[in-house]
Parts: structure tokens; sequence; C-alpha cells
């Protein structure tokens, strides 16, 4: 009688193995795991910068009467103002939408939109933050975009600095290089 081994081989499971990983970091080359994150932060920031566009935009005009005297620097009063939202900035405000945050109009007094807490950048360090400014009669603020296809974003939003996206209704108040506040 003869008796027949049945199963796989050491090479053969190895051949299988080493197919697996092929195919594995193809797929994980393809997918790009780092830039879908990248992309879900930068989706985050563009949110986050049109909701206080909004927000700063009924703040101006629900103030009817007064202009936009003492609306973008409520605590103050005193122009420019600004801040920012990330850590380790010597301008670092907190997250209160009541004037006294890093974004200087009061949010929390209004009547059509509800902004309970400022946002804050989904890294919010020294590098990757949001920053605030405004003038007696204008303001900008500033999100540093990550994901390589938001790039263009950067560069076509207007603004004076194209490594920086830029909302707000002067986007030149917040420069390296001159403007009512630099950072």
């Amino acid at each position: 009688m003869k008796k027949s081994a049945r199963g796989f081989t050491l090479v053969e499971l190895l051949v299988v193995i080493a197919i697996i990983a092929i195919l594995a970091a193809v797929v994980v080359l393809i997918i790009n795991p780092l830039e879908l994150i990248r992309r879900g932060r930068d989706a985050a920031r563009l949110a986050d910068l049109a909701n206080l566009q909004s927000a700063i935009n009924v703040s101006v005009q629900e103030a009817t009467g007064s202009g936009t005297v003492g609306i973008l620097c409520k605590v103050s009063g005193a122009y420019p103002c600004g801040g920012a939202a990330g850590q380790g900035q010597s301008n670092v405000g907190s997250r209160s939408s009541d004037g006294t945050g890093w974004v200087k109009v009061d949010l929390s007094s209004q009547q059509s939109v509800s902004v309970p807490t400022l946002p804050a950048d989904p890294v919010n360090d020294a590098t990757a933050h949001y920053t605030y400014c405004a003038d007696n009669n204008a303001w900008e603020i500033n999100a540093k975009l990550e994901s390589a296809q938001q790039s263009n974003k950067m560069i076509n939003d207007g603004g004076d600095n194209p490594a920086l996206y830029e909302v707000g209704s002067n986007l030149r108040l917040i420069s390296p290089t001159g403007g009512s506040c630099t950072y």
C-alpha cells in the first residue's frame, strides 16, 4: 500500500505568501491611505472655513446701523485684531464664540446662525492652524491645506498667499510681508 502525503509544501506556501505581499503592496500604492487622510482633514478645514464665513457675514448683516465698526474686533475694538487657533502660536485664542476666542466676532448672540464653539484645525499645531485678522471694515481667515488634490484651491482662492487657503472680505489682510496682521 502506497501512502500519499496531502497538503502544501513549504515552497508552495512561500510562493503564495509572496504573491499576496506583492498584491497588498500594489493596492496600498494605488489607494494611498495617507493621501486619503489628508483629504479628509482638508474637507473638515474647508467646511469649518465655509461655516465661519457664513456666520461672520450673517453677524455683520445683523449689525445693521453700526456697519462693521466694533463687530469684527468685538473685545478690543482696536484694529487690526487677530488670533489663531493653533497650539504654539503667540496669539492663540480660545474656542469661545463670544468674541473672546481666536475669532474676534461675537458669533454666540446671532439669531440666524448658531456657533456654540469655534472650530479648530484637525491637526491644530504650530504649522497647521486657523488664523484670523480684521481691520476696521474687513476680515480674513486662513488655513493650510495638506492634500495634493486641494493645492489648486490655495492658489486660486484670490488671496495673496498661494500656500494658504484664504476666505474673507479682504484676502490681503494676513500676509507674511506687509499685511495688517503678519504671522
